[in-house]
Order: structure tokens, then sequence, then C-alpha cells
């Protein structure tokens, strides 16, 4: 969570930044923001019209930030660093803090005709309560943390798949030991961890073998793009 913060000040830090070079090379910008702040020193140091001073500082600063796009970035940036700060006092209750567990469990197989599955936007969704036939996972989240555990599961003979993208959030994933794994992993910040071993990505792709890779009669393949979250896979 303290990275995650640091992260945030960091970024909101650098729009700041942005937001400052691009109203000096903005004229109108730049004026407006020279103007409302010569009226607000007026209507602060002077005795005469002082809220008409200060009310037309106050318009002409905001119309001359407004003027630039980047302020759009930094209040929405700032929104969701509100949004997490609320939820830690809420007891995490805000849709993308809640869980996403999977628990597959096989049956036999049956005839293939296809299907759609449909996801939820965040990480509230609860997978498992049934007995279904294993199926390659691919799945796409806005935010949440998700827990995908194969512990209890007969995978197939040969090669399954599962595809993780998302936005923002944690993704655990619990393979049978015994079974061979490949992780391509890639994310803008966040750690990678297998087996306990630990990994600190930024922007960064990453692919992993395990030792029995090559040996071993049943074998996962774990695809994941994440913008900003961790991975990790343990054998279980």
């Amino acid at each position: 969570m303290k990275r995650r913060w640091q992260l945030f000040w960091v970024l909101e830090i650098a729009l700041l930044m942005v937001l400052g070079y691009q109203i000096v090379q903005n004229t109108a910008s730049l004026i407006g923001v020279l103007t409302g702040a010569c009226a607000l020193l007026l209507g602060i140091k002077g005795h005469f019209w002082r809220a008409f001073w200060l009310t037309l500082g106050t318009i002409l600063m905001v119309v001359g930030v407004f003027l630039i796009p980047t302020i759009w970035i930094i209040l929405f940036v700032a929104l969701i660093g509100a949004l997490f700060a609320m939820s830690g006092k809420q007891g995490g209750r805000l849709p993308w803090l809640q869980k996403q567990y999977w628990a597959v469990r096989t049956k036999a197989p049956v005839p293939k005709a296809g299907c759609t599955t449909h996801h939820a936007w965040f990480g509230d969704e609860h997978i498992g309560g049934q007995t279904f036939e294993w199926d390659d996972i691919n799945m796409t989240l806005i935010a949440g943390d998700t827990i995908i555990d194969l512990g209890n599961t007969l995978l197939p003979p040969g090669d399954s798949t599962i595809v993780v993208r998302k936005g923002l959030g944690k993704t655990r994933i619990l393979i049978p030991v015994g079974v061979g794994v490949m992780v391509d992993h890639a994310t803008l910040a966040g750690t990678l961890t297998i087996n306990g071993t630990e990994h600190s990505l930024h922007n960064e792709a990453v692919k992993h073998y395990s030792d029995d890779y090559d040996t071993a009669a049943r074998r996962v393949h774990i695809l994941t793009n994440v913008i900003v979250g961790d991975l990790e896979v343990l054998s279980v």
C-alpha cells in the first residue's frame, strides 16, 4: 500500500510539472493565470472592491488553468487516490477492492459446442460454486484483486492457458505441485512473485519457465497484462 501511495504522489507531482510547463507555453492560459494572480493580490492586500478582485482573480486563474487538458488528468488521478483513501476508512467496500475468487473443480469432458462467459467489471465475482469441465481462462477486469485456485484441480494432459488483462489490482494464481508453469507477465508498475521470489517491474515484460516445464505431463501458460498491480504465482 505504501508503494502505491508513493507512485500516486510521484505521478501527481510529474503531472503538475507538465501542467506548469504547458501554462507557460500557452499564451492565453499564461495571461489568465498572471492576471488572476494580480487580481487576487489586489484583493488580499487592498481595501477597496476586495470581494470583486478576489472573485475576478479566482475566475481568471481557474479559466487559465482549465484551458490546459492536463488538469483533467490530474483531477482524475486525485479522484482515484481519494476513493482509495475512503475505502481504507470504510473497510474496503469499494467494488474494485473486493476479491474475485476462482476455485476450479472439474468433471468429465462433454462434447464441445462453444460458450460465452460474462465477467464482472470489478473484482466482486465468485466463481467455483459448481463443478464444471476445465476450460482455459480468459478474463478482462478494470480493477480488483483476483485469486485463481487450481490446487484441487486435475488438469488435462498437455497445455492449459490462463489469460488475465487488468487495469489495477493484485492477481494470485495457485498451481498444483508437479504442473509445469510458463509465466509471461507485463506491467507498467508492480511486482512479480513466483514461489516466494519477488521481482520489481517498471514498464517491463518478464517470461519465466519452471524447472520442470519441459518434462511435466501437464503445463499451464499464464499470460497477464496489468497496468498497475502485482502478480503472484504459487505452487500448492
